[in-house]
């Protein structure tokens, strides 16, 4: 399947921005052994998603159907990654890695924000140390 037609990227390489999404996201998160502290490294998949997600449907305008196809998701899952609220997120992100790992709304929220500071786009706050 090709997702990206090469008139559509303009030289934008999908995997390479949902990686740096990905990484401001963990970093967002408390860093790599903040999840080793809590033993969550298993919902680090749902993050990876949720930052192809972004990606596609901010730098590429990709439907949900579209997003849902490439990364293997029902389109409810996609629309609930993309319907996040990245600002409500860090109030609950400290409970959720103590417990199973971000839901995908929590995942979709960590996204969302780590694209908006990637971009430079003003945000809340940030309760967390």
């Amino acid at each position: 399947m090709v997702l990206l037609r090469p008139e559509e990227s303009k030289g934008r390489d999908p995997d390479e921005m949902a990686m740096g999404v990905f990484l401001k996201a963990l970093e967002i998160a408390g860093g790599p052994r903040k999840l080793i502290e809590y033993r969550n490294l298993t919902w680090l998949p749902s993050l990876l998603e949720a930052a192809y997600a972004v990606v596609l449907r901010e730098e590429f305008m990709k439907t949900e159907d579209e997003i849902a196809q490439f990364l293997g998701l029902t389109r409810q899952t996609v629309r609930n990654i993309l319907r996040a609220d990245p600002e409500a997120l860090m109030e609950r992100l400290s409970g959720e890695l103590r417990q199973r790992g971000p839901r995908a709304h929590i995942a979709g929220g960590l996204a969302k924000r780590a694209f908006r500071e990637i971009r430079g786009r003003p945000q809340g706050p940030c309760p967390m140390p």
